[in-house]
This record gives C-alpha cells, sequence and structure tokens, in this order.
C-alpha cells in the first residue's frame, strides 16, 4: 500500500510537512513579537498609542470646564502608573494620551491652566505649548516600591496637531499629576479602559 509509515518516501514526505508547519509557526511566532509590551521602566521617547479612535468614536463628550471623577480605591498598595503613550488620530482630529495603571484605576480631576506648576516645588515648569491641561490622580504613584520612576522624568516632546507636549508635573504624597502642552485652546474628553485613563484633545480650538 502506497503511503504505508515503513516507507521512506512517506517518512520523507510527512517530514517535509512537520518542517513547514513549524516554519509557519516561527512566523506567527514573529509577527506576534512586534505587538507592544508593557515596561515598569520610564522611557525618554513618547510611545505611539492605538490608532483606532475607539471606545470614543469621532463625536460626542467634549468639554472645556474642570471635571472631577471619584474611585474609592482600597490602599495599600497604591496604584503605580507604569507609562504614558501618546497618539494622533486624522480621521476623527484629535490627539490622545493614555495613563497605564498596574491595577485598579484611582480618582482624578483636570483642568485648563495657563501654567503648569512642579509639585512639591512651586516652581513653574517651562515646556512647550501655549495652553496647558493637567489632570491629578489620587492615590497613585509614578514610582515602585524601591522609588524608582514608572514614568519618563522630563518634558517629552510632541509633534501633534493639539498635542505638544507632556510632562509628569508631580508625584508626592500619593497624588500624581501630568501636564498636557497644547497648542491653543481647545476641548477635552476623557474616558477609561481596565487599567488605563485616555484623554482626548480636540485638533479644533481657539
Amino acid at each position: 500500500m502506497q503511503g504505508h509509515p515503513a516507507c521512506p518516501v512517506g517518512t520523507r514526505t510527512r517530514r517535509l510537512a512537520v518542517t513547514a508547519v513549524t516554519a509557519l509557526a516561527a512566523i506567527g511566532l514573529a509577527a506576534c513579537s512586534g505587538a507592544p509590551s508593557s515596561s515598569s521602566s520610564p522611557s525618554s521617547t513618547p510611545t505611539a498609542a492605538s490608532t483606532s479612535a475607539s471606545p470614543a468614536g469621532c463625536a460626542g463628550g467634549w468639554r472645556s470646564l474642570p471635571m472631577s471623577v471619584t474611585h474609592q480605591v482600597a490602599v495599600p498598595p497604591v496604584p503605580i502608573a507604569t507609562g504614558i503613550r501618546v497618539g494622533t488620530h486624522a480621521d476623527c482630529k484629535f490627539d490622545r494620551l493614555v495613563i497605564d495603571f498596574n491595577g485598579a484605576v484611582p480618582g482624578y480631576t483636570v483642568s485648563f491652566v495657563t501654567q503648569v506648576i512642579q509639585d512639591p516645588s512651586g516652581k513653574t515648569i517651562t515646556m512647550p505649548g501655549s495652553r496647558f491641561l493637567v489632570i491629578k490622580f489620587s492615590p497613585a504613584q509614578g514610582h515602585d516600591a524601591s522609588g524608582q520612576p514608572t514614568l519618563p522624568t522630563t518634558v517629552l516632546t510632541v509633534g501633534y496637531p493639539m498635542l505638544k507636549s507632556y510632562d509628569v508635573a508631580g508625584d508626592f504624597e500619593g497624588v500624581l499629576t501630568i501636564a498636557l502642552g497644547l497648542a491653543r485652546n481647545t476641548m477635552y474628553r476623557v474616558g477609561e479602559l481596565t487599567g488605563e485613563v485616555y484623554i482626548d484633545v480636540a485638533w479644533s480650538g481657539s
């Protein structure tokens, strides 16, 4: 009978098939290895956020007045922000900044300011932009248990239509402050997903 397991030709055919399957599997793993991975170490290079406009979509939720969101978070441990990602969405005309957390999302306040003040030093932070949006998380921190920063420690410049820069403006006594430098007056919206908070800033503004 042709194709019997003892036949050398059949054996060689099966070996070639196994080799082909193995090669395809290796290609698939290589493709998956290009996916972003989370890291607790801070980076001086802005990381692109997802290019998808979801979940907020193109319409709704824009505001200019301050807002406050309360979450009851049991501590310890204090939630740690593990990374900041940025992206731009030409299809819906907004830029996005995402803050990743290693656990529960803390409460936060968001407001526009004319200048960014470092917490707790009280010094003015110079960063690209003519209008600034500040989000304060509590309880939260941008460092690990040993005191090592988990977020960038310098002002980072971004060349997007509205988002021009961002900085960790404070990480003191359970309050984490992130500042966004914007091109001009605009509107924003905030949303949450599991382990992250995102802030969108519209391209249009005055």
